[in-house]
């Protein structure tokens, strides 16, 4: 295991399983110093995890939006791109197209090529 984010989960339901996570990995990217960003699905962030399951960074979301997905990018590999929306249902957010694109800049760039 490289990196232990919480307790076993053990719930059967979604509702018992997203109230068992400490961090969901949703989508995640390397960086150059051989962290992976994560998008949190539950946690309302991205978190830079290191081997072993420290986090060592985060970035919030912005206010009422989950991430879901996360990647770095941009002319130097240090734009970091989180894909947002209210929550992760998607027959629920289709038809309202709420989801929005957020960047922001971080110290390490990624890893090789995206």
């Amino acid at each position: 295991m490289w990196a232990p984010l919480g307790p076993e989960v053990t719930g059967r339901t979604t509702e018992e399983v997203l109230g068992q996570l400490t961090v969901a990995p949703d989508g995640c990217a390397l960086d150059a110093q051989g962290h992976v960003w994560a998008a949190d699905a539950v946690g309302g962030r991205v978190v830079r995890v290191a081997e072993g399951g420290a986090i060592v960074d985060e970035v919030a979301a912005p206010e009422g939006l989950g991430v879901f997905a996360c990647m770095l990018g941009g002319d130097d590999g240090r734009t970091l791109l989180m894909c947002c929306a209210p929550d992760f249902y998607e027959h629920n957010r289709a038809p309202a197209r709420e989801a929005v694109l957020v960047a922001t800049e971080v110290d390490v760039p990624h890893a090789g090529r995206p």
